[in-house]
């Protein structure tokens, strides 16, 4: 079944085109009625955030991290209430990791950059504080699931697809803070930061390693 899933472009698009159809029809019948509840119930808003990914020291020792490397986030949040300060949040997101590794054996291309693209949907916790002075602070907590929809190498200025090598799924463990803004009546702003720490292996093969990255949050909610 690995196997198949790989090799296919078909079934690629298919888990993306599910996990677009499961995230929109979650979202969407409940924007409705947000717009008028007052108490919030549902929030529907988007991010634009900077992420500081590495990879772990891979098994054998092939390579080791060499500091951290910038990536992007953007996409779409969703925070379901389900009891006063009690939310669920989720999304769709497209996710670059980035990461700077070397490797000390090779003397034509010691210093690679790793450059992986995923399809993201959180599945995590968030508890908020009440109001406080037209903000909440909060703090999340929680899953999120990943495809793999791009992956390339750089070194010596050269730049090589690298899909085949990369699993398909990632699975981090995501944990985070920070506030939202109020700016208007139905606008709030939110400022955070989170560490998301992967617990699946990255390559497909023999080497085995690990990403992960710090994301500084931003986003509005409306």
């Amino acid at each position: 079944m690995k196997i198949l899933i790989k090799n296919s472009q078909f079934g690629m698009k298919s888990v993306i085109l599910s996990l677009i159809v499961l995230v929109v029809c979650c979202l969407l019948p409940e924007s409705g009625k947000a717009q008028s509840d007052s108490t919030k119930k549902f929030q529907l808003g988007f991010t634009a955030s900077p992420t500081f990914g590495w990879l772990s020291e891979s098994e054998p020792a092939a390579f080791k991290s060499k500091g951290l490397r910038t990536g992007f986030t953007y996409g779409v949040l969703g925070d379901f209430s389900f009891s006063n300060n009690y939310y669920f949040s989720t999304g769709l997101a497209v996710t670059t990791l980035n990461a700077n590794t070397e490797f000390p054996a090779s003397s034509s291309y010691p210093e690679v950059v790793y450059k992986l693209q995923y399809l993201q949907v959180p599945l995590t916790l968030k508890l908020k504080s009440n109001d406080i002075d037209n903000k909440k602070f909060y703090g999340q907590f929680g899953l999120d699931a990943n495809v793999k929809i791009g992956a390339k190498k750089s070194a010596g200025g050269q730049s090589s697809d690298i899909s085949k090598e990369v699993n398909l799924f990632r699975l981090g463990l995501s944990i985070g803070g920070g506030a939202e803004w109020k700016v208007a009546q139905n606008v709030s702003l939110l400022t955070g930061l989170s560490y998301n720490n992967g617990f699946t292996d990255v390559f497909d093969g023999d080497v085995k390693s690990k990403n992960s990255y710090v994301s500084l949050n931003l986003g509005v909610f409306f």
